[in-house]
Parts: C-alpha cells; structure tokens; sequence
C-alpha cells in the first residue's frame, strides 16, 4: 500500500464533506444544520486542490481525480482546479477526459494561452495533428511572441508531413530565443527531409554547440557520414550518442522524436559501419 502520510485524514474529512453534498435528509427529525454560503465553498475548494496537487506529486493520480471533482463541484468557476483535473487526467491516459477539463477552463478563461498549449499537447498525445494546429494558432492569436508554441506547431506540422511550415515555424521560434537549441535542432530534422545536407548539418551542429544532448548529437553524425562515409568525426559522434541515449537505436523511438523517413534510412546505413557494431548492440541490448 502506498503511503500518503498526514494527506490521509484531510481526505477523510473532504468524503464526509462529499456524502453531506450528496445526501439531502428529508426527515423532520434531523436537526436543523445551517448550510455554508458560496464563500466557504470556494475556500474549501482551493484546500482541496492543494491537497490533489500533492498528490499529483506523489503519484496518487486517482485519488488527486476524485477530490478535484469533488472540488470543482464546489467551485465551478475557479480556472486552476480544472486545469489540475485535466493534469491529472492526463497523467492516466485519459486523454478525453482531459480534453472535457480544459474546454471548462477555456469557457471561464478564454484568452489564456498556456490553456490551448496544454490543448494541443493532448491532441498530439491522441496523433491528432489538425486539431493541434487549431489550438496552436488560438494560443498564438493570444500572444505571437512565444518560441515554444511556435516550437509545438513546428512539430505538429512535421506530423502533417508539411516540412516548408514546419520550418517556418521553427525559425520564428529559434529567432524568438536563439538558445532554444530543441527548434534549431528540429530545424536541422526537416531540411534532411527537404534534401538540403549542407543547411542540416549546419544547425544540428549550432543545437550541439548550445545543449550535449544526444539527439543533436547523433542526427550530425548522420548528416557528415551521408556526406562523407569515412568521417571520423561522425563515428566518434555516433559512439557518443548511442552511449548517452541507447534508445535512438530503435526506429521507434527516431519516430516518436519526429525523425522522418530519410534521416531514419540514413541512420541505419551509419549503424551497419563496422565501427560502431559493438555500440549498436549495446544500445540494442540497453533498448530493450
């Protein structure tokens, strides 16, 4: 059983408070109870949601669900309480039921952006790139100087397999904020794709220079070896890489990071190199 320590009598107290909205007593004999105004509904509601989002935090993602419907019952109107329903939702793949969370909140609080990312990010949970675009662009229309939303509708254009928008988007995004090395290396993903070797490489490299992530890291080594297959310092990389994060590895996991067909092909030539046989079967092994 898992432990929730000292939360456990709070939640106690909040289902004695749940049966009494529930049941409404209509026999005479019961004493007259005076009933709680508006004002300490709401009060309550925030305690609740406070509690709910500790147990976010701990993992207790059914319990936090339950007492934020609780809440939300007592308080309809207060934004946040939808919002961490819909967190809480979604950490249980209820990907829908999340979905129905957030439109409330966009019903009580219709020009705040950081709702329609969280919109979108579920649409792309259930590979529904079309309706993400769609909370995109209603986030932007909010507030256009925001380099992760471009950053998102770049990706949802990648699943659309429109490359020319997805690199639009991930420029204005890294002209936004030219540290934000995921948009310039994702740039560098859909130039391969658009058969432009010399510009790919050139961002997965400046991405590499800003963040030693394994994915910049890699996607380099695969665009200097297409273009030199005795470069040493595309094995050197790719030793690297596959050490950092095993799983690139797997075509699987190239897909869930966008990767497109050519740059996926090209990756499996530079794995079948001599050199890197061993690496490859560690990371296969690790990978599984």
């Amino acid at each position: 059983m898992k432990k929730i320590y000292t939360i456990y009598p709070f939640i106690l107290c909040l289902s004695l408070l749940e049966s009494i909205l529930i049941i409404k007593p209509s026999n005479a004999f019961f004493p007259r109870i005076n009933e709680p105004n508006q004002q300490e509904f709401e009060s309550t509601s925030i305690q609740i949601g406070k509690t709910a989002i500790q147990l976010i935090q701990f993992g207790q993602n059914d319990e936090a669900i339950r007492l934020l419907r609780l809440a939300v019952k007592l308080n309809p109107k207060e934004v946040e309480l939808w919002t961490s329903l819909a967190e809480a939702q979604v950490r249980l793949n209820k990907n829908v039921q999340a979905l129905l969370s957030l439109s409330q909140a966009i019903k009580l609080r219709p020009k705040e952006q950081s709702i329609y990312f969280s919109q979108a990010s579920i649409y792309m949970n259930l590979n529904d790139p079309k309706k993400a675009k769609i909370s995109i662009k209603k986030a932007l229309s909010i507030n256009k100087n925001n380099e992760r939303g471009y950053f998102q509708l770049g990706n949802a254009e990648i699943m659309l397999n429109d490359y020319k928008s997805a690199l639009t988007a991930f420029k204005k995004s890294s002209e936004l904020n030219p540290n934000f090395w995921q948009s310039i290396n994702n740039e560098g993903l859909v130039l391969y794709e658009l058969n432009n070797l010399t510009e790919a490489t050139s961002r997965f490299r400046s991405a590499l220079k800003i963040s030693n992530n394994a994915e910049p890291m890699l996607a380099l080594a695969i665009a200097l070896y297409s273009s030199d297959k005795k470069s040493i310092e595309s094995l050197n990389l790719a030793k690297k890489a596959l050490k950092a994060n095993p799983q690139y590895v797997l075509k699987s996991y190239q897909t869930m990071q966008l990767w497109g067909k050519k740059l996926q092909k090209s990756a499996q030539l530079l794995f079948k190199n001599k050199e890197l046989k061993k690496v490859v079967k560690e990371a296969k092994k690790k990978s599984q």
